[in-house]
């Protein structure tokens, strides 16, 4: 038995110094060192040994979360346990939970006891825990896990129930829509034209920002819109629904200039005849009679007026030489319905007036006007096409009169002055416009004239790439005008191999149909083309970011709000599959039904907020007073009912004892 043991003390010590010599040789180079940090190589004749003996292997566990996907509803926080476990003594637990999907750190460094939990976040995390034991010495494992939620509809958010617009402005009213899910949203309106939706441009991760727009609104737009605006993930929906009163203005006159005017005493030219051009949105032209016509002379006595149709009728005379300096307005009628909110408008809807001022001059020998100074003084000018150019002039007619100024780019008026003999203007040719033009600044006092011309010389610019649209490529247009494209409903769907063999469709945009329709498995039966008309409310004459005009669909013959398919008929586009446009509305979480799987009127299943809690029926104090009040008087009823049944009873018995008793005494 004694050499048992010395046997295996003996294995005991060998298998010690083996670990010990193990551990001397798995040490790292950069520990094997002396004091004054000298690697010990063990070829030194001198120097101080130390032997370091490597503890074991911390190891850190985590039991949960674990690497599989938890689900959640929707408005659930995301609280997971949170249990781990170490094969050492913890002296402090952390942990580092990250976002993977947004590529974010939620929680840094949050300390925690085991058995805890998380709030994790939706998609994808990674959380990472660390321990440390009292000597400072660290672990940590990581674990990715998944936190999945059922898809939510989209909010929409502030619409008003009225929105006003004046006539002849734009629309331009902006609201948001939000999607928990992240989701890319489509907006829409219902009906169509004049106004439309933008696409919606995402603000943050869960809201996107759109608006209804417009074109510039004439007399012909006037009038209440009923219209639904809504908002879709591609499987819920939400709507809203809006009046939008267009405004009718009372639009003032448009009176033609009747400039600078000369005549004669006698002979030629004597005579100034004028019928004054007015045009008016509501009340016609000069001829309708729904104007009333004003001629004032500032200066002299009146010697002539204007007719109730606008016409100027005069001759020269030596009693009326001179210069008269006149004020002509012209005042038409105000609106017949005026509506309640038109001051949004600027305006009253009353009368509108425009006046403008002119010269007559009369006279029995005409001068002709002077171009007494001009800037540049040099009439051949070199500028690049953003460049702008300046010009100016100063000008004198010895009879008196101020000669009107006009102002010509090649051959085209771009300004008139009137009424001063010092005139200014600025020009500038824009971008991609080169070669050599020309400006000219013409004088006339009605009969005579006098003008200066410059050559200019423009270097090309070119012009900014437009950027980038919804869709389309580039093309001419208008120098610095900036498209704004709409949209008509799409049409209904069309067989596209039909389309093509009666020319609807070209061959290229056929072969585009024909590999959407490929991808989702269409054959020619149901390969279907929709079309629609896009237009630039802005008429730029461009094709910068047209939004394509044709897309492929499902094909039937006759569509219709039961056909379990989403698309176009009966002049309008569904919202969803056989709702909305022009079936019934779709069920949201705000029409005010439990529809769609929700748990109670517009809230759980697929909305985005929970129902509250149910709450115990808690009657009011008046109630409870009632109820017993009631209660108390039935048990009192109830009571004395009972004791007059016994009252009765006992009165029987001692009826029928005392007939008893007679009878036995009878006997």
């Amino acid at each position: 038995m004694r050499k048992t043991v010395i046997v295996l003390m003996s294995l005991f010590i060998l298998l010690n110094l083996f670990i010990v010599i193990l551990s001397f040789y798995s040490l790292k180079p950069s520990s094997l060192r002396n004091s004054s940090g000298t690697l010990i190589t063990g070829r030194g004749t001198s120097g101080t040994v130390g032997l370091v003996i490597l503890g074991p292997e911390l190891n850190v566990f985590i039991h949960s979360p674990e690497n599989i996907t938890y689900n959640f509803s929707i408005g659930d926080d995301y609280i997971i346990d949170l249990n781990v476990s170490a094969d050492f003594t913890v002296d402090t637990w952390w942990y580092k939970l990250e976002d993977l999907r947004h590529g974010t750190t939620v929680n840094e460094s949050v300390v925690f006891t085991p058995n805890d939990t998380i709030n994790a976040v939706r998609w994808s995390n990674k959380i990472t825990v660390f321990a440390n034991d009292s000597s400072g010495s660290s672990a940590s494992s990581s674990v990715i896990f998944f936190v999945s939620v059922p898809n939510s509809a989209p909010v929409l958010g502030a619409i008003d129930d009225g929105i006003f617009v004046c006539e002849s402005n734009s629309l331009s009213y902006s609201f948001s829509a939000s999607d928990a899910d992240e989701d890319d949203l489509t907006a829409d309106i219902s009906p169509k034209n004049p106004f439309f939706v933008s696409s919606p441009t995402r603000i943050n991760l869960t809201t996107v920002i759109s608006s209804i727009f417009s074109g510039n609104l004439t007399k012909s737009d006037v009038g209440i819109y009923s219209e639904v605006v809504s908002v879709s993930d591609g499987e819920y929906v939400d709507t809203k629904n809006t009046n939008i009163t267009v405004i009718e203005i009372n639009n003032a006159p448009s009176v033609e200039n009747v400039g600078v005017q000369t005549i004669y005493t006698q002979g030629d030219n004597s005579t100034f005849y004028k019928e004054v051009q007015v045009s008016d949105v509501e009340n016609g032209n000069q001829s309708s009679g729904n104007f009333t016509f004003n001629l004032t002379f500032l200066n002299g006595n009146k010697f002539f007026d204007i007719t109730q149709f606008g016409v100027m009728n005069v001759s020269g005379n030596d009693s009326i030489i001179g210069v008269y300096n006149l004020s002509l307005c012209v005042t038409d009628k105000a609106i017949e319905n005026i509506h309640q909110n038109i001051s949004l408008c600027g305006q009253d809807g009353l009368n509108q007036t425009v006046c403008q001022n002119f010269s007559l001059t009369v006279t029995d020998e005409n001068r002709a006007p002077t171009i007494t100074n001009y800037y540049p003084s040099n009439f051949s000018l070199s500028i690049s096409g953003t460049g702008t150019l300046s010009f100016n002039i100063t000008k004198y007619d010895p009879d008196g009169t101020i000669p009107d100024t006009y102002w010509y780019v090649d051959g085209f008026l771009k300004e008139y002055d009137s009424g001063s003999s010092y005139d200014k203007f600025e020009y500038s040719f824009g971008c991609g416009v080169s070669g050599t033009h020309t400006i000219k600044a013409e004088i006339t006092d009605g009969l005579l004239n006098d003008s200066v011309e410059w050559t200019v010389s423009v270097e090309r610019v070119q012009c900014p790439l437009p950027s980038e649209g919804g869709g389309g490529g580039g093309g001419g247009g208008i120098e610095g005008c900036a498209t704004n494209w709409a949209c008509d409903t799409w049409e209904v769907c069309q067989n596209a191999k039909a389309s093509l063999e009666i020319g609807l469709l070209s061959g290229e945009d056929y072969r585009t149909v024909k590999d959407s329709c490929l991808e989702q498995n269409l054959d020619d039966s149901s390969c279907g083309v929709q079309i629609r008309k896009c237009f630039d409310l802005n008429s730029c004459n461009s094709s910068a970011g047209q939004p394509p005009e044709f897309q492929g669909c499902y094909y039937l013959e006759k569509p219709s709000c039961f056909d379990n398919v989403k698309n176009c008929h009966d002049g309008d586009c569904e919202l969803l599959v056989d709702c909305g446009g022009p079936c019934d509305p779709c069920p949201t979480c705000s029409d005010g039904i439990q529809n769609q799987g929700e748990q109670d009127v517009d809230c759980g299943g697929p909305c985005p907020w929970k129902c509250p809690a149910e709450k115990p029926l808690q009657a009011n104090k008046i109630q409870v007073v009632l109820f017993w009040s009631i209660l108390i008087m039935l048990v009192l009823l109830a009571i004395i009912k009972v004791i007059k049944i016994v009252k009765l009873r006992e009165k029987l018995i001692q009826i029928k004892r005392n007939i008893m008793k007679n009878e036995i005494n009878e006997l």
